[in-house]
């Protein structure tokens, strides 16, 4: 076998960089400033492989008899989880005064979680695909529960634990389905192995399959979950799963729509163009009421799932290059929002946190709004640009009815985001105390405001990037 571990220096690099964090920590005292210290150095690491990483676009290929391929998909969901990555470790830099214990190990678990989400993104093979997912998942199941004292931080990882644990029994069911009538692992002999005909069995391994990613994705009728976890995790956890973990479940789901289920994807997106219907319904009409931001961000993003999941209705290349530009612009969103959250809640997570933050921190105030107006999709924010991408190519498939849909809920969602923005401009705030913003403060909130505003206005070089990511897998 042909071994060209070039290939994975993203991979290898995060292990590394696990492994010296690892060292590192048996030298470093157990308080604040040893979480803080591992932080810096574990998002040091992480941005230098991101740029590593910026530099390797076109050294493609195939390694590992085929189970590992680096092509253009590949290289832009690492893209994604890297900057998710950083990120989290970020915040979780600013989170360090919440934790009582344990304010290393946590950044580690980060690490962990992106060794398997980057070996996620090169999957071509189904062990492989399982194996990413529960190194993501198992990290994820511990991350969730991170706050020992907190009996909503337990409930939350007790439930993610149970549910996930569930997910994967479904999953793995499902594919030994597919496997039992492909008699093959790698996706490309499978998808061979199909050319002939799909057998009953292969679809039903396959509809549990994707069952199971919904659970990732929190999918209708699988996001019971999402409202719950997100309230309960830590908050840059909470971050990190509404990016890293959404942007997972449709790396997995678009790797295979476009190798092992293509020959059933006419049927598989006539059940994705229900779901997502189903879903943008459900997500946005169940954050109107909440009074808890990490409750309302977690209905947000039930209802992005459901934009997402048109663009594998949709049949065309424009709708899955929609899909990857819609992670992007949602990851700056989801940024500029999060790192306000862990700036401002200190003794709760409700709406009314946020009362007369433009007069405390004008700029933590126009970036959450800028954030929310992004996720909401208002011009010329990146949000906009990713759900008219998304929108365009329903309307290019005659899917109209989404269309409608989808417009509709731009409407609903602003609502409940506007919601904030008034807690923000024009209710009195209790503290009325100046907050003072570090010097990464300032440049991370500008970051992910600067991230906004170029997807939003300069979409060319991001839609360039997201079709030429796709040109080699596309069969259409």
């Amino acid at each position: 076998m042909d071994l060209n571990w070039s290939l994975l220096s993203v991979e290898l690099g995060l292990v590394a960089l696990a492994v010296g964090c690892l060292l590192l920590d048996l030298w470093l005292p157990d308080d604040e400033r040893r979480g803080r210290t591992m932080s810096a150095v574990a998002l040091s690491g992480v941005l230098t492989l991101l740029a590593w990483h910026a530099c390797r676009w076109g050294l493609f290929g195939t390694t590992f008899g085929g189970s590992y391929v680096l092509d253009g998909p590949a290289y832009f969901f690492k893209t994604i989880f890297l900057l998710s990555g950083a990120m989290a470790l970020y915040l979780i830099r600013g989170y360090q005064p919440h934790l009582k214990r344990g304010h290393a190990e946590i950044s580690l678990l980060v690490l962990f979680s992106q060794i398997g989400l980057s070996f996620l993104a090169s999957a071509n093979d189904l062990l492989l695909l399982f194996v990413s997912l529960e190194i993501l998942t198992v990290s994820l199941y511990v991350m969730t529960a991170y706050l020992r004292d907190n009996a909503s931080s337990i409930e939350a990882g007790v439930k993610y634990l149970v549910l996930g644990a569930l997910s994967t029994a479904i999953f793995v069911f499902g594919a030994s389905f597919v496997y039992g009538t492909t008699a093959a692992t790698t996706f490309p002999a499978m998808a061979a192995a199909l050319s002939s005909g799909v057998p009953p069995a292969f679809l039903f391994g396959m509809v549990l399959m994707v069952c199971s990613l919904g659970f990732k994705i929190s999918m209708v009728p699988f996001q019971l979950w999402a409202p719950d976890i997100y309230q309960g995790a830590p908050t840059p956890v909470t971050g990190y799963l509404a990016t890293a973990s959404k942007a997972a479940g449709f790396a997995a789901l678009l790797r295979l729509t476009l190798t092992v289920f293509a020959p059933a994807e006419q049927a598989l997106a006539s059940v994705f163009a229900v779901l997502a219907a189903v879903t943008i319904l459900y997500g946005n009409l169940g954050a109107i009421p909440q009074t808890n931001i990490k409750r309302l961000l977690a209905y947000s993003s039930i209802g992005h799932a459901g934009y997402l999941l048109i663009g594998l209705a949709t049949l065309s290349s424009t709708g899955k290059a929609a899909i990857l530009y819609y992670l992007l612009s949602y990851l700056f969103g989801s940024a500029a929002v999060f790192l306000v959250i862990v700036a401002v809640c200190r003794n709760s997570d409700e709406i009314s946190e946020f009362a007369g933050l433009s007069r405390r921190s004008p700029l933590l105030a126009a970036g959450m709004m800028l954030g929310l107006l992004s996720l909401a999709g208002v011009p010329p924010l990146g949000g906009f640009f990713g759900k008219f991408l998304v929108l365009f190519s329903a309307a290019e498939s005659g899917l109209m009815w989404l269309v409608a849909l989808g417009v509709v809920n731009v409407v609903v969602s602003l609502y409940y985001y506007l919601k904030v923005v008034k807690a923000m401009y024009l209710d009195d705030a209790l503290d009325r105390s100046p907050m003072a913003l570090s010097i990464g403060q300032r440049l991370m909130q500008w970051s992910a405001l600067a991230g906004i505003f170029a997807l939003g206005i300069l979409q060319g070089p991001f839609t360039a990037f997201a079709v030429e990511s796709l040109r080699s897998v596309l069969r259409s």
